[in-house]
């Protein structure tokens, strides 16, 4: 079943005069299964969205729908155990590398699953698979996460979500702070869990990146959703409205339109698709 937004507002600091509505009546479908880009402007609501999923915030109004829980304004419809839910959905926040704590990478990753009731042995044993999914191999078990990179620390943190097994992974800005490599290494990661049966639903400000990796992309703006689409049907549009900036590609395709050259901009999300246009306009 979809993640669903019934009617959702959020207000934070109601009655005072520090009220904020960062939601405003949000109905809203996510498919758990795709690999899905939710973008806009600092303070869209982008963050308080996500923290509904999950049970982190509860609405001021209406309700999310997640998997078998409710997360309701309404205290009486709530789901009482949200540990479940938080298996089943795992939030990445920004810069999860400041989380880790343990003395191991091995015992840092094992923490969710023994949180959750699993055995020490057993614990240590979804650790070790989680690590190898990422790309760690035997090597970084025993080693301090203090002693790793930036794009080492942050697949560790990763893993540590990984290793409870969720259906679904919310990510927020997972390349903030990356360098090119680390953050293309990431995105890479993510697309093969995706591949696996894992949905993913990532906040982002790089458009490069949505148009890339993402299957379909929600556009936050002043607390409202301003479109759901594909990334195909958002670009080459003015973006300005929403604060947003077109990918590299169609930025570059855009200015060659404004010079004359009759350029089809469907099928644009790489080099080459952009290569091929060009060369069908010179037909």
């Amino acid at each position: 079943m979809p993640i669903k937004f019934i009617n959702v507002s959020h207000i934070y600091s109601p009655k005072t005069p520090m009220r904020f509505d960062a939601l405003k009546n949000i109905n809203l479908d996510l498919d758990e299964k795709k690999f899905t880009a939710l973008v806009g402007k600092t303070g869209s609501g982008k963050s308080t969205l996500i923290n509904h999923i999950n049970g982190l915030l509860h609405p001021t109004e209406g309700k999310v729908l997640a998997f078998d829980y409710v997360n309701s304004s309404n205290k009486k419809e709530r789901t009482k155990n949200v540990k479940d839910l938080r298996k089943r959905i795992g939030l990445v926040f920004q810069f999860p590398e400041y989380q880790l704590f343990e003395e191991t990478v091995e015992k840092d990753v094992a923490f969710g699953p023994r949180n959750f009731g699993i055995p020490q042995e057993e614990a240590i044993k979804q650790a070790h698979e989680a690590l190898l999914q990422i790309g760690l191999d035997e090597s970084f078990f025993t080693r301090s996460p203090f002693d790793l990179s930036g794009g080492e620390k942050r697949k560790v943190a990763i893993a540590g979500i990984l290793a409870i097994h969720p259906d679904v992974l919310i990510l927020d800005e997972p390349t903030a702070g990356l360098d090119p490599k680390a953050a293309e290494d990431t995105m890479e990661l993510f697309k093969e869990i995706n591949k696996s049966g894992v949905g993913i639903i990532f906040v982002t400000h790089d458009m490069n990146l949505v148009l890339e990796y993402a299957e379909e992309v929600v556009v936050m703006d002043e607390g409202e959703v301003a479109k759901q689409c594909s990334p195909e049907e958002l670009f080459g549009e003015d973006l300005s409205k929403y604060s947003l900036q077109n990918p590299d590609i169609y930025r570059f395709a855009l200015m060659m339109k404004e010079k004359g050259i009759d350029l089809k901009l469907d099928g644009l999300n790489d080099v080459n698709s952009l290569a091929k246009a060009i060369k069908e306009s010179k037909k």
